[in-house]
């Protein structure tokens, strides 16, 4: 009996303990093994160790081709690569579409994300959905994308809406305004979109119209669900020909007004008129939300006024915030803009009178006095501003002077700089998100589409630069304006953005 001789229970003893340390020392070489793995380290042939990056690639269409430095990858999009550190040409392909390519750097320990690679297809069949007897007196599309509401030439305040919930087959109705909701005149007039309300089924329109020799201006907010609905904003509310009229928080029950004359911004119940909150000395102005307004103001925070200067200011409830101050000029000099990115505010100023664009990161957890301005959290270095504007999934900014381009992206803290080769055909004046990741304009009378930071260029169809291109929800179909030969002046046309199989 081993267990009455001490010796042999000692040596028992001490081989229990070494088969512990063992196992205990194998948990923890795997432990840390996993560790590395799962920061990317790896061990090559050569027994050199390396590091990895994981990049997640997606397209649409998806299931297409990956190829890294000429070399087809194991796996189609949707899917994610780890590969070593260094860099690689990445091409994305599928059979009849435009291939999709980009050099990418990649570090260990990465983790980059490619969600956004579009192919569009090598052919691009276009059909006419409907002709025109002239162009629309509007043209606009509902912030869901499935309905498109175009002026009707012939008949002022009569539109016709397409419902693109079949995109392949979009449904035409007939939208009238009714009398009395807008000054009917056999005198020059015009409709133009002032913004939608987030219920997809209001928008503001502003209606421009002569009366003998008078110009006069007033603003209906359409329904386009049930037109007998729509009302005269103007008579409503009571408004003068130098006001002008925005929603409030993209409702309909409150609505911001702006009088020119003087310099006042006015939060006002849509019922009755009735001013809920104002702000005065006010130059130009963008609201977000419900509690946010970026202006500029000639009010300085010391409450002396600079000729030179005027004051960017950040409204957050009840907190203002002095950002910084910018060249004194015409109202429409000064560039303003904001939005929400993965719990982030980003606040965007520019003059066209300043040399750049500076973007301010929740500036209103900055402690800031009269005299003390928060820091901007980015200088994007741009001459002329005259337009900033987010893309639809905030990731990026985009900040246009002319033909050079300026676009931050939020995700990577990467900046990207280019002058656009391609001339913008007027009347356009900048370019416009596609959605968010891509930009387009009307160049030489065809629509132009690329990349955030001007890669993948692609010339697509045929289109007027006065009206903005449309697309389905799903982004399958592409919708345009389009100028014609024969009897009708213009059609508003569908293009296929998905190859059948």
């Amino acid at each position: 009996m081993d267990f009455l001789d001490p010796e042999k229970e000692r040596r028992s003893r001490t081989k229990l303990l070494m088969g512990y340390g063992l196992m205990a020392l194998a948990i923890g070489i795997a432990t840390l093994v996993l560790l590395y793995q799962a920061y990317g380290f790896n061990v090559d042939r050569q027994g050199d160790v390396t590091q990895n990056g994981l990049v997640f690639v997606s397209s649409q269409p998806s299931g297409a081709n990956i190829y890294l430095n000429g070399s087809l990858y194991k796996s189609n999009t949707n899917t994610r690569v780890t590969i070593p550190a260094g860099r690689y040409n990445v091409k994305i392909t599928s059979d009849g579409y435009r291939d999709w390519q980009r050099s990418v750097f990649v570090a260990g320990g990465d983790v980059q994300h490619f969600d956004y690679p579009f192919l569009f297809p090598k052919t691009l069949a276009t059909t006419s959905l409907t002709d025109l007897d002239a162009d629309p007196t509007v043209a606009t599309q509902s912030p869901d994308k499935r309905w498109l509401l175009l002026g009707q030439p012939t008949a002022s305040g009569v539109f016709t809406e397409y419902d693109f919930k079949s995109p392949d087959k979009p449904v035409a109705t007939q939208v009238p305004l009714p009398a009395g909701s807008f000054t009917s005149t056999d005198g020059t007039q015009t409709w133009a979109v002032v913004e939608w309300a987030a219920d997809n089924r209001h928008v503001l329109l502003q209606h421009t119209f002569v009366s003998g020799t008078v110009t006069n201006r007033e603003y209906v907010l359409l329904n386009r669900d049930t037109p007998a609905d729509s009302v005269n904003l103007t008579n409503t509310l009571s408004l003068n020909q130098t006001e002008t009229l925005n929603l409030f928080n993209n409702r309909t029950d409150q609505f911001y007004l702006y009088s020119a004359a003087d310099q006042t911004l006015m939060r006002v119940n849509g019922s009755d008129g009735s001013v809920v909150s104002k702000l005065e000395r006010i130059l130009a102005f963008k609201t977000y939300a419900d509690n946010k307004i970026l202006y500029v103001t000639d009010q300085s925070p010391t409450g002396k006024a600079t000729p030179s200067l005027v004051s960017a200011v950040l409204q957050d409830g009840q907190q203002t915030i002095t950002l910084r101050t910018l060249p004194a000029g015409d109202p429409s000099s000064f560039v303003l803009n904001l939005a929400q990115y993965s719990d982030d505010w980003y606040v965007a100023v520019a003059s066209t009178n300043d040399t750049a664009a500076y973007i301010y990161k929740n500036p209103q957890s900055q402690s800031t006095g009269a005299d003390i301005y928060p820091a901007p959290w980015r200088r994007v270095p741009l001459k002329g501003v005259n337009f900033l504007s987010f893309s639809s999934s905030a990731q990026f900014l985009l900040a246009e002077s002319g033909q050079d381009f300026a676009v931050y992206d939020f995700e990577n803290v990467a900046q990207y700089h280019f002058h656009v080769t391609q001339p913008i055909d007027p009347p356009q004046t900048h370019a416009v998100w596609m959605d968010g990741a891509h930009l387009t304009f009307v160049s030489g009378g065809k629509l132009e589409a690329f990349d955030y930071d001007y890669q993948n260029q692609q010339s697509l169809v045929v289109a007027n630069p006065a009206f903005a291109p449309f697309f389905a929800p799903d982004f399958s179909y592409l919708y345009t304006l389009r100028p014609v030969t024969g009897d009708a002046k213009s059609a508003l046309t569908s293009t296929s953005l998905v190859i059948k199989k």
